[in-house]
């Protein structure tokens, strides 16, 4: 049976804090996953996966103008030294081994999401404005990091949020088993196997602080920063030797539940999983 929008959302849209005439917050809510949907959009994944037309379209997903003049550009000047090394090489990690130790995690936060210089505006200034090393709307940082710290040498499992300005952790509340897991969409409800890291990074919007200068567009400005902020965090587990996986398979609000956040004001926009990723299994040989 289809389920209208308004069934589907969290009891506290309902209480009035969705607004249902904003596109943004419409689009945001018809993409995400939930329970009662959920096997409609799996059976448009898997059958992806096994159609051999849609491989080759997608494989084939860029566009290339043949006609045109072309500009040949010459060998690039090879400069950018160990971040040249981490665009190259990085990958998305499937499998992770071991715990991560809480110097790499600092590294990675330090390097990628840290606030990097602080100034005053010239319109206000008692107001102190941090910038960090990604791009924002405005410089208003409508993005949001938590973790759940699964498995960090000499930290309880804990759900954590990230304090850019002071490069600090703060513990939200103790872990109780594997709680990234409980919102997960399990392997047998999407086709796919589960994948368990030591760190999962949930990258959350508050759409309203770009919206508020910059109206409705504001909210693709606000998504644009998460993509940003994500490929800081991939590129610098590169850097660090670690490994990372921007992650899909998760229930929107059930997640958000886990943060205590309202899935609407406040809504997950995407998660990552780092940590050393594991050698690649030896190749069977011919005699076995």
């Amino acid at each position: 049976m289809t389920k209208t929008l308004q069934e589907l959302l969290p009891p506290q849209a309902m209480a009035g804090q969705f607004d249902i005439d904003d596109p943004a917050e419409i689009l945001h809510e018809q993409t995400k996953f939930h329970r009662a949907t959920l096997m409609g959009q799996v059976k448009n994944i898997v059958r992806f996966l096994r159609h051999p037309a849609y491989i080759a379209r997608g494989a084939a997903g860029y566009n290339a103008y043949p006609s045109c003049p072309a500009i040949e550009l010459p060998e690039p000047v090879l400069a950018l030294g160990e971040l040249a090394r981490a665009l190259e090489q990085r990958k998305s990690a499937r499998v992770f081994a071991g715990a991560m130790t809480l110097q790499e995690l600092s590294s990675l936060l330090h390097h990628s999401l840290r606030v990097r210089r602080m100034a005053k505006s010239d319109i206000a200034p008692h107001v102190k404005l941090a910038f960090r090393s990604y791009p924002s709307p405005g410089g208003l940082y409508p993005t949001e990091f938590y973790f759940f710290l699964n498995e960090v040498e000499g930290i309880e499992p804990c759900i954590a949020h990230y304090d850019a300005r002071n490069h600090l952790l703060r513990v939200l509340k103790p872990q109780l088993g594997d709680a990234f897991g409980s919102a997960e969409v399990k392997s047998g409800e999407s086709g796919g196997a589960g994948v368990k890291a030591p760190v999962v990074c949930v990258m959350t919007s508050v759409p309203q602080r770009a919206t508020a200068k910059y109206g409705a567009r504001g909210y693709r400005m606000s998504l644009l920063e998460a993509g940003h902020a994500s490929q800081n965090l991939c590129l610098a587990a590169q850097g660090l030797g670690l490994g990372s996986l921007v992650y899909g398979a998760y229930y929107d609000d059930e997640l958000a539940a886990l943060l205590d956040i309202d899935g609407v004001t406040e809504t997950v926009a995407s998660v990552m999983l780092l940590g050393r990723e594991a050698p690649p299994a030896p190749a069977a040989s011919e005699d076995e």
